[in-house]
């Protein structure tokens, strides 16, 4: 039997929505009921015929509050048992998406009555969680029996976790800042145009009865930073940024023309669904083409566009994805509306509220009312999803269309065959970088926290680098707001934590850096370090067991440096171990530092030196000080120091080296006195134990430690770097046979018996001289 395309015309019978703003926290609603009243609110505007006919409920993900069952749970709070009950995807095209699969359904006769409902209750949880109130909501689902829903996570590289860009505060800046440098727009010209575009959207909201803020901010209020208005990501402040601290609730109902008409629901209440497009982007944001554009979503514009005609200028109404400026800016240039058509009628996701994924609902909401109203006769939604990653619209109208919907709305393959070709993507790299684009992230006072730069190689290999916030002239770079640093070349180097650091201009030479944390002489062939930190009992920082990373390296690589002396200034603490203050500090400020690739004072994770290290203890050696200590080679301890590893005792655990080298210095019995008691030992103790080589009085330490790094140095320098390597790596060996047999294989012993010393040697002691030994 033939489809009567009047007859099965999908249309929009009702719409309903709820913001919730009570005066007690305590009386804050939670996000199924709050979707309930919406749904109650669209039966309400559909003069009381949609309840007990709905056969289809898809709820858009939400993510407020956990729920085993959230669409379940609705059902039951409206005493309906609909036939299709769906807890849909994450992302802001989800409303958008939902709407036009449910006119293709009602289109085909799978169903009547379609409800796409989503609501979200942020601001009552924060304001909860302020005034120490429990809510008497549904008790909170576990992470493991909770909704699983797709696209809950953004695909992202290992690249962009290291650098710390994960979020899409943080990731949109990237096309915000490329765009501009694309129009070849000064950050200062951006900023006055995104805060001109975002007082149109302030303006509507404040017109908007289901808005949150309705204060209408001056574009010169948003667009300038204050206390109130905090830097986010760079270029962007609070008030350019999404605002998902809200209680709102949307519904929208979908039915065919013609049970509508049935249920007597007026004719010029319909509004008809014309169609869309929908497209996406690869999901990973440093897998794509450039960031001054989206593919998908010029395809998807252009696609709607084509839909009414190839003429713009027939929208009367549109309500564009509003997250961050970019997005509209980005739009808005692809489709080329009328002047006089405002990019939104619900508000934005600023001023009317982010209700996380549902703020589409929203907009099509308004849209419906204002079309209603007779403001115009033809509106264009665009919603888009994850990090410019999904894009769908849909058009809508008070007149029927002319055709049926098209079953197929993906364009895909035209998004695909307009897509540029993608660098590819190195999550290793040292060298010169061009910037691709950039961000600077701010801490919640506005303080920078790092700054972010997607580079090129001269390669053209794309990376992701962080800029450390301690470098002004490269923070100075991407903070300018007179010239885009977009094509600013520099260099990338690896630091100690491992991550990739871009720098501005040339290759900096680190060994001329003024040092923070530690002093270092160097005495012939001696290498003397001084952590310094005396008024912390010389805890040591992240930034300072860096810092000391870099010395060893240098250290290390130095072929005139032997021997190296690792002390503490002062004359209290060789280390006290981990600055526990410094890390209460970074964790108040929602900082992870890390910890450096090479340990406590850069030694306890390094297992490939070769060069001795002479620890000279002149107090304290407590914690991650005494697991420095003991990385060490040889211990020579001031008559007042003092060992232990007392981790236990504040529910923690010596994991950086000291649980496994102190066994093996000392024995397991012994060792296991000290580990599971936590006890003291003095530094006479220690010689006893056999941790500590020798015990001086504290005047003598250093010409004590001088007397060792003496002693070693009258030796080959690479006899002593080859039997160290021998010992070292003999311990990891099955037995003293293999150990035996495979030191020939190490590669110091190999240097060794490559170098001039080996011959230097024999050869002094037969010219009766003393040798000369070179080291190499």
């Amino acid at each position: 039997m033939a489809q009567n395309h009047e007859f099965d015309m999908p249309v929009i019978v009702a719409i309903g929505e709820v913001v919730d703003r009570p005066s007690d926290p305590a009386s804050a609603r939670e996000p199924v009921d709050l979707m309930a009243d919406a749904i109650r609110a669209a039966d309400r505007d559909a003069g009381g015929q949609i309840l007990s006919a709905i056969d289809s409920i898809e709820l858009v993900g939400q993510v407020s509050w956990r729920y085993r069952d959230p669409v379940g749970l609705l059902a039951q709070r409206l005493g309906i048992a609909p036939a299709c009950a769906i807890n849909a995807s994450m992302g802001g095209e989800t409303p958008i998406r939902l709407m036009h699969e449910a006119a293709l359904r009602i289109m085909r006769g799978e169903s009547k009555i379609a409800v796409v409902v989503g609501g979200e209750a942020v601001n009552a949880l924060g304001k909860a969680r302020k005034a120490k109130i429990t809510l008497p909501w549904t008790p909170l689902a576990s992470r493991e029996d909770a909704v699983k829903l797709d696209f809950d996570r953004l695909p992202l590289s290992r690249s962009a976790k290291k650098a710390g860009v994960t979020d899409p505060v943080h990731i949109y800046p990237l096309y915000e800042n490329a765009l501009q440098a694309a129009e070849g727009k000064t950050p200062a010209v951006g900023n006055e145009e995104s805060a001109a575009l975002w007082a149109r959207f302030a303006a509507v909201a404040a017109t908007n009865e289901t808005a949150w803020l309705r204060t209408a901010p001056s574009a010169e209020e948003i667009g300038t930073p204050s206390d109130s208005n905090r830097m986010i990501s760079f270029p962007y402040p609070k008030l350019m940024v999404a605002n998902p601290s809200v209680n709102q609730a949307g519904a929208v109902v979908l039915a065919s023309k013609a049970w509508a008409l049935a249920a007597g629901i007026p004719e010029d209440r319909l509004v008809y669904l014309w169609g869309g497009a929908a497209a996406q982007e690869p999901g990973d944001y440093l897998l794509r083409d450039g960031y001054d554009h989206s593919t998908a979503q010029r395809a998807v514009l252009g696609a709607v566009v084509d839909l009414i005609g190839g003429d713009a200028s027939r929208v009367d109404l549109a309500e564009i994805y509003s997250c961050f400026p970019v997005v509209p800016k980005l739009a808005m240039a692809t489709l080329g509306l009328r002047p006089d058509v405002a990019p939104t009628v619900a508000g934005g996701l600023i001023f009317f509220g982010g209700p996380l994924n549902n703020y589409m609902t929203h907009g099509v909401c308004a849209m419906v009312r204002k079309l209603r109203a007779g403001e115009g006769k033809l509106g264009l939604a665009y919603g888009q999803g994850g990090v410019v990653s999904k894009h769908h619209a849909i058009v809508l109208s008070t007149t029927p269309p002319s055709d049926p919907l098209v079953p197929d709305y993906s364009v895909q393959a035209r998004a695909d065959a307009d897509r540029g070709p993608v660098p590819a993507l190195v999550e290793e790299y040292s060298g010169p970088a061009r910037i691709e684009t950039y961000t600077i992230i701010y801490d919640p006072k506005g303080a920078v926290r790092h700054g972010v730069v997607v580079g090129r190689t001269p390669d053209g290999e794309r990376l992701i680098a962080k800029v450390r916030k301690d470098d002004e002239s490269s923070v100075a770079v991407l903070t300018s707001r007179e010239k885009n640093p977009i094509g600013t070349d520099g260099h990338v180097r690896i630091d100690g934590f491992g991550n990739m650091i871009w720098e501005d201009g040339p290759l900096r030479d680190r060994s001329k850096r003024q040092l923070q944390h530690c002093l270092v002489e160097r005495d012939g062939p001696i290498t003397i370090v001084t952590m310094n930190n005396p008024d912390a009992m010389n805890a040591l920082s992240p930034y300072a067991n860096e810092e000391l990373g870099e010395v060893f390296d240098a250290f290390q690589a130095d072929p005139d440096q032997w021997v190296a002396i690792l002390t503490g200034a002062g004359d209290k603490a060789f280390s006290a171990g981990n600055d526990l203050k410094f890390m209460a500090k970074m964790m108040a400020k929602g900082e992870n530092v890390g910890t450096p690739i090479k340990g406590f004072a850069g030694l306890t994770d390094r297992y490939d030196m070769t060069k001795p290290v002479i620890a000279a203890v002149n107090g304290v050696a407590m914690g991650g000080g005494f697991e420095i200590a003991l990385a060490c080679d040889i211990i020579v301890a001031s008559r007042e120091a003092v060992f232990a590893l007392p981790e236990p005792k504040v529910g923690l655990a010596a994991l950086a080296g000291g649980l496994l080298r102190l066994p093996r210095q000392i024995g397991l019995k012994q060792a296991m006195g000290m580990i599971l008691t936590g006890r003291r030992v003095s530094a006479d103790e220690g010689r006893e134990l056999g941790f500590v080589n020798e015990v001086v009085e504290p005047a003598n330490l250093m010409a004590t430690a001088r007397r060792w790094a003496n002693e070693i140095i009258a030796c080959s320098p690479m006899s002593i770097r080859a039997s160290k390597e021998a010992v070292m790596k003999g311990l990891d060996e099955l037995d003293v046979r293999s150990a035996q047999a495979n030191q020939f294989r190490y590669p110091a012993m190999a240097a060794l018996f490559r170098s001039e010393d080996i011959r230097e040697g024999p050869l002094a002691f037969a010219q009766k001289r003393p040798p000369q030994w070179k080291g190499r």
